[in-house]
């Protein structure tokens, strides 16, 4: 399974699932839409630790990195080059 497909798998199951998506368009603005609000970041980040088995400091939790499924992938792929 891809870095995107996982991540949209766990937002659509943990934190969107009372709206009934079914799928997110990976450059949809999560944020700005309030899908995503803080403790579902918080919650997102979690799992992307876990998942992805890396740690994301402080300075890298800004919307940028968390806007869209691809935005996030790209964090997580910075994360495994370093």
């Amino acid at each position: 399974m891809s870095i995107i497909n996982n991540i949209e798998k766990y937002v659509l199951a943990e934190i969107v699932g009372v709206l009934g998506k079914k799928t997110i368009d990976p450059d949809e603005d999560l944020l700005e839409q309030g899908i995503i609000d803080s403790l579902g970041l918080m919650k997102l980040i979690t799992f992307m630790e876990e998942t992805f088995s890396m740690k994301i400091l402080d300075e890298e939790i800004i919307p940028e990195n968390f806007q869209s499924l691809n935005s996030m992938a790209s964090l997580v792929k910075l994360q495994s080059q370093a």
